[in-house]
């Protein structure tokens, strides 16, 4: 049956109806360009089964985005042994930001850079959003076995003792400076994962 051949009562449902549909499928679309890889399903239609509606799984997202991109930023940071122009400040502060340009100062002393991507495994294990500030801890399985260090001048391969750990757990502490979510402090765990 088509709207325009309906009753007129059966015409207003029919029309309320679509309306209805359209702003739920507007609503729900909405929700899904958040820019999280995680979607909800479509048989859940209440605004309870929103992303929005759950804080702790929204900071989760929020803090796995910012230490990616961190990681991002220590990749292009590394692979010239210079922080400049890597984007690292807008991720990283203090101990974490201190650590890593301790490392590049290191590594431009050496003659070294690091070339390739480690590979992470990053998973959130406490969110605190009753402080101020927010924070969250991330418990991440860091893999550097395809990240090789390497003379900047010649590219030739350093050699790194064979007994170093090239897979590792990382403890991650992050906290909000202001409504942002940074990376505050890294500790590498002396075990394998």
């Amino acid at each position: 049956m088509s709207i325009s051949s309906a009753t007129p009562g059966t015409n207003r449902r029919l029309r309320r109806a679509a309306v209805a549909a359209t702003t739920l499928g507007l609503a729900l679309s909405a929700v899904g360009c958040g820019g999280s890889s995680e979607k909800k399903p479509a048989a859940s239609p209440t605004p309870s089964a929103t992303r929005s509606a759950d804080p702790q799984a929204k900071a989760k997202s929020e803090v796995l985005a910012v230490y990616r991109s961190y990681w991002g930023a220590q990749i292009k940071a590394y692979a010239k042994a210079n922080p400049v122009g890597s984007g690292l400040d807008k991720y990283a502060f203090d101990k974490a930001l201190g650590k890593t340009e301790s490392e590049l100062v290191a590594l431009k002393i050496s003659g070294n850079v690091l070339k390739g991507k480690p590979k992470i495994s990053p998973e959130v294990t406490a969110v605190s959003l009753d402080e101020s500030p927010k924070k969250a801890t991330i418990t991440d399985c860091v893999d550097v076995t395809n990240w090789k260090m390497l003379k900047e001048k010649t590219g030739k391969e350093v050699k790194l003792p064979k007994e170093r750990l090239t897979r590792f757990v990382t403890t991650v502490s992050v906290r909000t400076v202001g409504d942002k979510w940074m990376i505050v402090e890294t500790q590498q765990q002396e075990r394998t994962c």
